[in-house]
């Protein structure tokens, strides 16, 4: 076997690598056999054909026949202390084929010797052990053909030639027979080398399937361990605003004076607020995990973008006593500025929220082409082995109570998809009890930022008036009820279904074009709002304005609902962040151009919304 150790990277590359070292390996197990094998029968063939050459020359080459062995039996000795790897195989493999072509080449001279002056009887027991020695040769050194041919091509070579060179219908016999024995022979040999190799190399490939079956072994459970955590952490998190909602709303319904039913109310905003931001941080991370976030890379001011998270986070930091300074020169990268202040800020906000004395510094130098960004506190610490947790959803070591005030420990989770997404190299270096410090490196802009613009007066934006029609598709009735309440309190006509079937009965007296559609994302059976809102513009032959609403949170759902090009909002939904979305989607339909007058015609669905 190969050495661990030495092994490369996995690949078509890696695996020839690793077949190599293991027919090196092969080989070396088998010289040692070789060489004895070769030494015994050059003693057999010395002692039984010593009258037929001088006696010099025999001792010569016999001296240079055990030599050989001798030496190559201790070369082989000596290299298998050391395993075959991947960087020293080739070089073992062509110092074993010098070696063969040596021992071959000695056989071949012995043959030239001992042939000429040989009787018929020596001349069959040069040529058995010959054909022994070559025989075991296809089986020792097929790992490696050129080795092998290195000792075969001349063996059979000096057959043919002392049988040629004698001449006689014999010796032509002979000859015919070494040469179809060598033809065959090599044939025999390539094709045992083919099945070697494969077999070797499909053996690392079985190791590579199963090592990769293990990796994702591991992945898949550590997903599910992490899914486990996220869930469990999201349940208590989301439980806990859910079960103050549910109190609050329980003593407002005692009837409670003015005074205190305003406070109460308050408290019911903060909660909903609250739930809203863990919504709206899932959502981020469900948007950066669908590739719903695309980069916009432009000039970006460093130093005023430090200035103005500095400014923001600054109240919090005096109100903790601590300071918040920024140390850099004016710098220009290139970046997407709004994901770069994601990502600093949140880096910033994290900072302020685990220090409790000395302060957190915002530090900045160009390097190289690069701006080095250093976000450093004197703070509570990571330690060393939990570094890595601090990138996980859900996580916060120095918050085990799960404190809705010490955040919910998702920004950092944010953070590493949105370094992710933009490239950016981010290290993190932390000693507990002493403080933690973030460095991202981000690449200068080669131009200034572009000199700001007047900027223009806001266009005037469409928006509800009383009378106007919304029809509302939501298969949940308390959402419906609860849409309908607010709408209704704007002065506008709601008409409220679960699904399109139970919408169109209620167009049937409707005389005027509606004026907006809010239709849920996720309806009964198979129906979506997609298709709901796509029909009925279909039925009025008419762009209606519509928004979508979703409370799906998966990839594919949020990529489908994007793709549409329809206003989208995620659940839950304020009544400000709705009225938000329903201005500019009026405001786009009302400048449309060739926009005809709603009540220009009779809206009225066509035939099949009549039936």
């Amino acid at each position: 076997m190969t050495n661990p150790q030495s092994q490369p990277s996995s690949g078509a590359g890696a695996r020839h690598a690793l077949v190599l070292a293991d027919r090196a390996t092969l080989l070396q197990g088998n010289v040692l056999g070789l060489m004895a094998g070769t030494a015994v029968i050059t003693l057999m063939v010395a002692a039984l054909l010593r009258d037929t050459v001088a006696g010099g020359w025999l001792l010569g080459w016999l001296a240079l026949q055990l030599g050989n062995a001798g030496f190559n039996a201790w070369a082989g000795w000596r290299v298998a202390q050391r395993p075959a790897t991947s960087r020293n195989a080739a070089r073992r493999l062509r110092n074993a084929t010098v070696a063969s072509g040596i021992s071959g080449a000695l056989w071949l001279a012995g043959l030239l010797m001992f042939w000429p002056g040989g009787s018929f009887e020596q001349h069959v027991l040069l040529l058995f052990l010959v054909t022994g020695l070559t025989s075991g040769a296809l089986h020792s050194l097929s790992a490696y053909l050129p080795a092998f041919y290195a000792f075969f091509v001349p063996c059979v070579l000096g057959v043919l030639v002392v049988t040629v060179w004698q001449g006689g219908l014999l010796n032509w016999v002979i000859a015919a027979t070494a040469l179809i024995y060598g033809v065959t022979s090599g044939r025999f040999a390539a094709s045992m080398h083919r099945t070697l190799v494969d077999s070797l190399r499909r053996r690392h490939e079985i190791a590579e399937l199963a090592v990769d079956l293990q990796r994702q072994k591991e992945l898949a459970e550590a997903a599910s361990v992490s899914k486990s955590r996220f869930l469990a952490a999201a349940s208590h998190d989301l439980r806990q605003p859910v079960h103050a909602l549910s109190l609050f709303v329980g003593a407002l319904s005692q009837q409670p004076p003015p005074q205190e039913a305003a406070r109460l109310l308050d408290h019911v905003r903060a909660t909903v607020e609250a739930m809203g931001a863990m919504f709206n941080a899932l959502l981020d991370m469900s948007r950066l995990d669908a590739g719903m976030v695309q980069p916009q890379r432009q000039p970006v001011d460093l130093r005023q973008l430090l200035e103005r998270i500095a400014e923001d986070e600054g109240a919090i930091a005096r109100a903790k006593g601590l300071q918040l300074r920024i140390d850099m020169p004016a710098l220009v990268v290139h970046s997407d500025p709004v994901l770069l202040e994601r990502i600093v800020r949140n880096l910033v906000a994290n900072a302020v929220r685990y220090t409790e004395r000395g302060g957190v510094l915002l530090a900045a130098r160009a390097r190289a082409g690069y701006a080095v960004l250093r976000v450093a506190d004197t703070g509570v610490g990571i330690p060393v082995q939990r570094q890595g947790e601090v990138f996980q959803e859900f996580v916060q070591l120095h918050n085990p109570e799960r404190d809705r005030a010490k955040g919910l420990g998702l920004g950092l989770a944010i953070v590493r998809r949105l370094v992710d997404l933009l490239g950016l190299p981010l290290s993190l270096r932390s000693v507990e009890g002493r403080g933690t410090m973030f460095t991202l490196r981000m690449p200068l802009a080669a131009a200034e930022v572009a000199a700001a613009g007047p900027v223009a007066a806001p266009a005037a934006h469409s928006s509800l008036v009383r009378g106007d029609v919304v029809l509302v598709v939501d298969d949940d009735q308390q959402v419906r009820d609860a849409m309908q309440a607010l709408l209704s309190g704007w002065g506008c006509a709601v008409l409220a279904a679960g699904s399109l079937a139970e919408l169109l009965p209620q167009l049937m007296g409707l005389s005027v074009l509606p004026r907006l559609l809010v239709c849920d994302y996720r309806l009964r059976g198979a129906e979506n709002g997609l298709a709901v809102i796509a029909q009925l513009r279909a039925d009025y032959n008419e762009d209606i304005p519509a928004i979508l609403i979703t409370g799906d949170t998966a990839p594919e759902r949020l990529r489908e609902a994007h793709d549409s090009g329809l206003a989208l909002l995620h659940k839950p939904v304020t009544p400000q962040a709705l009225l938000e979305a329903i201005m500019p989607v009026l405001a786009r339909h009302d400048s449309a151009p060739g926009d005809s007058d709603p009540d220009a015609d009779a809206a009225i669905p066509t035939q099949r919304g009549a039936n």
